[in-house]
């Protein structure tokens, strides 16, 4: 006859890492959610930020454009503004 006990093994750890996160309020709760409602405000947030980045851009190229000889930007900020606006626009929003 065989003995079963020698063979048992201990049941194997799980890692902390890969646990689901039990916290419902506080800051990190914000990144570890998994809450539609919790992620749509972080996606609206996020957008309203970068709509106002991008409105000031524009507005910062507008009042460069707005008179002859315009001495708010030079010709290389003006440049890297225009590139940063679109780049903006088009893939952050």
């Amino acid at each position: 006859m065989t003995t079963v006990s020698d063979t048992v093994r201990a049941p194997a750890r799980r890692l902390r890492v890969l646990r689901r996160p039990k916290a419902t309020t506080g800051f990190w709760s914000w990144f570890t959610t998994i809450d539609h409602k919790k992620i749509a405000i972080m996606y609206g947030t996020t957008a309203l930020a970068f709509f106002v980045v991008g409105g000031i851009e524009a507005l910062l190229l507008r009042l460069q454009l707005a008179g002859p000889n315009g001495t708010l930007l030079t010709a290389s900020q003006y440049n890297e503004l225009f590139t940063m606006h679109g780049t903006t626009m088009v893939f952050v929003l």
